[in-house]
């Protein structure tokens, strides 16, 4: 399937998007300190390959509870190259994990940095095969503390009024998974958008 060609991504909005787009560039020392809050997530069943004209994505389920708020976990998909820039450094890969509640979206973005160490992510295997969605579990920092802001998708539909949920520690990929991220994936990130005056919470996690 022919996928979204990212030379052309300035190309993407359309009327109806909002002025608010993302990613954008972060600022830890220009962030509003939160209270801190509870964040908690589960993943059942088994992982699904869906081919799209933004990119294959991976059909999964699970929930995330934050805020109060329990939102249902519709599919995530990868990054080659972060989409968010944190304290000026891109990242090696951003994963977004797409949370619905009622007509709402929210994106939880995982960073990830290559390690020369033996890492088994089972990221390789969602590309070859179903997998349990227990293992995603895997693909978390310990901590769960994060970044969080109003934007928009970063593929088309741009939409608006996206919830941003970006843990701030990142975790270890294995030069593997990169690999097959970037046969897959070769640099799909969306360029930095201007942050607009947006407030950023920074959120320390109790639990």
């Amino acid at each position: 399937m022919k996928h979204l060609d990212y030379s052309q991504q300035e190309a993407w909005r359309e009327a109806g998007d909002t002025p608010l787009q993302s990613p954008i560039a972060i600022h830890s020392q220009q962030t509003q300190t939160a209270m801190a809050s509870d964040l908690s997530l589960t993943f059942t069943g088994q992982t699904q390959y869906d081919d799209r004209i933004v990119g294959e994505q991976f059909l999964v389920s699970g929930e995330l509870m934050i805020g109060g708020n329990v939102w249902s976990l519709e599919r995530f998909h990868f990054h080659d190259g972060a989409e968010h820039v944190i304290d000026g450094m891109r990242h090696d890969v951003e994963i977004h994990f797409v949370y619905r509640l009622e007509d709402r979206i929210l994106v939880l973005a995982v960073l990830g940095d290559v390690s020369n160490e033996p890492i088994d992510t089972h990221i390789q295997d969602v590309f070859s095969d179903t997998i349990d969605a227990k293992i995603l579990a895997n693909w978390l920092p310990k901590s769960h503390s994060y970044y969080s802001y109003v934007g928009s998708l970063t593929t088309p539909p741009l939409g608006q009024d996206v919830t941003w949920v970006i843990l701030t520690e990142a975790i270890p990929v294995g030069v593997a998974d990169l690999a097959v991220i970037h046969e897959h994936y070769p640099a799909n990130y969306r360029d930095v958008q201007d942050i607009a005056g947006r407030n950023v919470l920074s959120v320390r996690v109790t639990k």
